[in-house]
């Protein structure tokens, strides 16, 4: 090799050491500046929180009402008054002048049976007392005579005494034959029967010329005075209305409500599950449900306490002990603090609770189950 050749090797061994020197400087330099960064990074002490990492919730006033608690039981319109018509005695049905659905009025006559033998049978009481009456008036007189007569010393003893007997037991057949004419009058007016009171014919259960007996059911008859629906309640509801604690009591039938008031209310349970109750309607200015139907009774009871409607996402259930809360907001410190409630209902818009807070209060509306008691937040729309 000459010369030039020797010199070129050298020049390019050269100038390839250079490069590779300068290549491990920069990555030495790169390593040096990393480890004196991650060395000053674990020197320094945490960042404090800035208002960039506070939590955005939804906050609310809360709003109290009166709430009631409505429960719903069925129930049986009837009327008021209801009465079972019968003839007071045997006999053939002879008229009858009415039937199911047909308004009558208080004396109105019904149906008859056939009176002729309950007409001879008072003609016979009549004739009966007649003679009695006369026995009894021809006795007195007798009787009035010799007690004169006695005084005077011109009858004996004897002979009063035996007058007075005719007279007493003359005087005891009259009363008597006046009884017997008095039931013979009773049943003859038992032959018919008339309408208690106004009203409307619910039920017919005889034909002319049937043969019935006393006391058998004629008519079901109702009254057009006020109507009651008959129901029954659960002992918790029983006890409140025993204690003259009344709640909102509206009866629903077909699109049409009617407020009512309990009439009467049993002190005994139905085997031991409900107590039997009626509720009076009150139906002014519009016409009742007709007796027989089925309806729905609305209790409306009010809850004691503060409560609201608060959205679902307000409601925190502590994994403990099961307690739910919502949280507080001062708006003095932006934070929040743990309120326990207690929830009356569920329904869509979300949970009736009884609460501890004032109207105007502010709670966390949404949101709540990503924050902790204590916590500063952001509310919603509020300057940062």
């Amino acid at each position: 090799m000459g010369l030039s050749g020797v010199l070129s090797l050298i020049y390019i061994t050269e100038r390839s050491f250079l490069y590779f020197s300068a290549t491990v400087k920069t990555v030495l330099t790169f390593a040096a500046i990393s480890v004196a960064a991650l060395l000053q990074a674990c020197s320094e002490s945490p960042q404090p929180i800035t208002a960039e990492n506070i939590k955005t919730v939804s906050v609310r006033e809360i709003d109290n009402v009166d709430y009631f608690e409505a429960i719903q039981l069925p129930g049986i319109t009837d009327t008021k008054s209801q009465s079972q018509l019968s003839f007071g005695v045997d006999g053939t049905v002879s008229s009858v002048r009415v039937d199911i659905g047909t308004q009558v009025h208080a004396g109105d006559m019904m149906a008859s049976l056939d009176q002729e033998p309950y007409r001879l049978a008072l003609e016979n009481a009549r004739s009966e007392s007649e003679r009695a009456r006369v026995t009894f008036e021809e006795a007195k007189k007798n009787y009035e005579r010799l007690v004169s007569l006695r005084a005077r010393n011109l009858a004996s003893e004897q002979n009063l005494d035996a007058s007075k007997s005719n007279y007493e037991n003359a005087r005891a057949m009259l009363r008597e034959t006046q009884s017997q004419v008095r039931l013979a009058e009773r049943d003859l007016s038992r032959t018919e029967i008339h309408a208690p009171y106004d009203g409307m014919v619910s039920g017919r259960r005889i034909e002319p010329f049937e043969e019935v007996t006393a006391h058998h059911v004629a008519f079901t008859f109702d009254g057009t005075g006020a109507r009651i629906v008959e129901s029954s309640v659960p002992e918790i509801l029983a006890t409140r209305l025993q204690n003259g604690d009344e709640p909102e009591i509206i009866v629903h039938h077909r699109g049409r409500s009617f407020r009512a008031s309990v009439a009467h209310l049993s002190r005994r349970a139905n085997e031991g599950l409900d107590f039997p109750v009626k509720l009076r309607i009150d139906a002014t200015g519009e016409a009742p449900p007709s007796p027989g139907l089925v309806v729905s009774v609305t209790y409306r009871i009010p809850e004691e306490g503060n409560i609201a409607l608060v959205p679902h996402g307000a409601v925190v259930v502590e994994p403990v002990d099961g307690t739910p809360f919502i949280y507080r907001y001062d708006q003095e410190t932006g934070t929040v603090s743990r309120t326990p409630v207690t929830i009356v209902n569920s329904e869509t818009q979300g949970y009736w609770v009884r609460n501890d807070l004032g109207n105007g209060d502010l709670y966390v509306a949404a949101g709540a189950a990503f924050i902790s008691d204590g916590q500063r937040v952001w509310p919603t729309g509020a300057d940062q």
